[in-house]
């Protein structure tokens, strides 16, 4: 049966929040990684499972990771815990085969936390693992979901996410890279990008090394678009966040947004 929040999705307006991180201010440094689109469907797991509305929580029946480093995957076993009732509804997960192998060996290893993949199968579900390959589209309700890989320092998704009115693209983490812009750059409803900011140029070489973007490289990426949207530059590391905003703000980019926590947008 298909749930009624899904007849709503992708109608007027797509709606995504990007949720806060700090514990103790809403408006603080941005720590991890986690957008809500709909209330229903999360890219990333960072901070959903810190989120102080259980019901907000609940709401969440699928949750969408790039891949396994801690910033994207940090509350996951807690927001599992958090939804979990008896019975067969749980949330789906949705990984490459690369971040089902990392949940499995690094945080479901009944070490760090219990194994909650093996238990799924043996009790009532904590969650339902759908494993995702390139470019091959999801369908939730009125949504498509396409995972499109990126060039970080091991496998990792971007996504396009989309409905009949609007499209929106999630990149990061990643260095450069060209497939996910042309995916994006195909989509004629495409209304807004979401492009990691992570290092200042100064740290160009750490950056590199990491697999992630400065603030020129953004520039330098951005424009593989070929036409000018809204970009939120997000991922920025908050031991260096005033220098990487000043310096994208330097770029003159039009449409360029600075990501605060707890913001939302609709498209």
């Amino acid at each position: 049966m298909t749930p009624e929040w899904a007849d709503k999705m992708g109608g007027s307006v797509m709606k995504i929040k990007l949720l806060g991180s700090s514990v103790d201010n809403p408006n603080g440094p941005q720590f991890t990684a986690s957008y809500v689109i709909e209330e229903h469907l999360a890219i990333d797991a960072g901070c959903i499972g810190f989120v102080s509305c259980l019901d907000k929580q609940r709401k969440i029946e699928h949750v969408f990771l790039s891949h396994a480093h801690l910033d994207h995957v940090a509350s996951l076993p807690i927001f599992l815990d958090n939804v979990f009732q008896l019975g067969e509804a749980c949330p789906t997960v949705y990984g490459s085969d690369a971040v089902r192998e990392s949940l499995l060996r690094d945080i479901f290893n009944d070490r760090v936390w219990p194994d909650l993949i093996r238990l799924s199968y043996e009790e009532s579900p904590f969650l339902r693992f759908v494993g995702l390959q390139p470019q091959q589209s999801v369908t939730i309700g009125s949504l498509s979901v396409t995972p499109v890989l990126l060039n970080h320092v091991l496998p990792t998704f971007g996504f396009v996410v989309e409905d009949d009115q609007s499209a929106v693209a999630f990149i990061s983490d990643t260095s450069s890279t060209d497939a996910i812009w042309q995916v994006a750059a195909s989509k004629p409803h495409l209304k807004a990008v979401f492009l990691e900011a992570a290092f200042p140029n100064g740290m160009r070489w750490l950056a590199d090394k990491a697999r992630h973007l400065t603030p020129e490289l953004f520039a330098q990426e951005y424009a593989k678009l070929g036409r000018e949207l809204p970009v939120i530059a997000v991922h920025i590391k908050p031991a260096f966040q005033d220098q990487v905003i000043r310096e994208l703000e330097s770029l003159g980019l039009p449409e360029l947004i600075i990501g605060k926590p707890n913001e939302e947008f609709e498209w």
